[in-house]
């Protein structure tokens, strides 16, 4: 992609069983905002791009409109809209000023994604988005395309019996993919006088650490025991659901 950032495709992985992912049906990147006409087209005739799905608060969305694209529909989903701790916002974030600090602020995040109730509504809609969309891709995305779509991004792999290691794998990806944007918003932070702790602290904050994706498995272990239950009992996507996810998203 020319400047659609952090974006992957979350086909190619293979379950415990043997499967793989399909290739080409559920897309995760960072916010679609600005995008040269060569990723539109990509979206649009290559992957058949049929849907978005928008984990920003209401304020980024206003704030940064995701581009229209034609035949894509449109759905926004506010993950923690009344989550009083914060929106998990790149603003929202900032106000943390050491590494310390934000490691211990994106854990308690990432304990909410998985255990507030509005935030379980959210990915209970998203799920169900995935499950109705038989034809072409869906894409989701949040402001960076690593917190809420990495919890996103980690349920559904789970969901399908992707090993841990490779859930991993993807949700540190971004790391890579983010690095040359992060650079720039590091360089103008520096520009505008941020001290060299705060600078730290920031590029903490625009990186993703597998103790927080774990924090979140943590929580889901604890209270739920697996995914599946977690899926049935706090999501409300049943089983058959679950099953239906897998024989749409499988092969092999």
């Amino acid at each position: 992609m020319e400047n659609l950032v952090n974006f992957r495709d979350l086909g190619g992985y293979q379950n415990r069983e043997g499967k793989k992912v399909v290739s080409g049906k559920v897309l995760r990147s960072a916010q679609p905002v600005g995008l040269a006409e060569a990723d539109k087209n990509i979206l649009v005739n290559n992957y058949q791009l049929k849907k978005i799905i928008d984990f920003r608060s209401q304020k980024e969305v206003i704030e940064k409109p995701v581009d229209t694209l034609s035949g894509v529909a449109y759905l926004n989903i506010d993950l923690m809209k009344d989550i009083k701790s914060g929106t998990a916002s790149l603003e929202d974030l900032l106000k943390y000023p050491t590494t310390a600090e934000v490691d211990q602020a994106m854990q308690h995040v990432y304990g909410e994604l998985v255990m507030d109730k509005t935030s379980q509504k959210g990915y209970a809609n998203f799920l169900d988005q995935i499950i109705t969309q038989s034809e072409g891709a869906v894409l989701f995305h949040c402001f960076a395309g690593k917190d809420r779509t990495g919890v996103g991004a980690a349920l559904v792999l789970s969901l399908l019996g992707v090993r841990k290691a490779d859930i991993l794998h993807d949700y540190l990806l971004t790391n890579t993919q983010r690095q040359a944007e992060n650079q720039k918003m590091k360089t103008a932070a520096a520009a505008q006088g941020m001290s060299d702790e705060q600078l730290l602290a920031l590029d903490r904050l625009l990186s993703v650490d597998e103790i927080y994706l774990n924090h979140a498995f943590a929580n889901i272990s604890e209270y739920y025991g697996t995914m599946q239950a977690y899926a049935t009992e706090a999501l409300d996507f049943e089983i058959d659901k679950q099953d239906y996810l897998r024989e749409l998203l499988l092969w092999g």
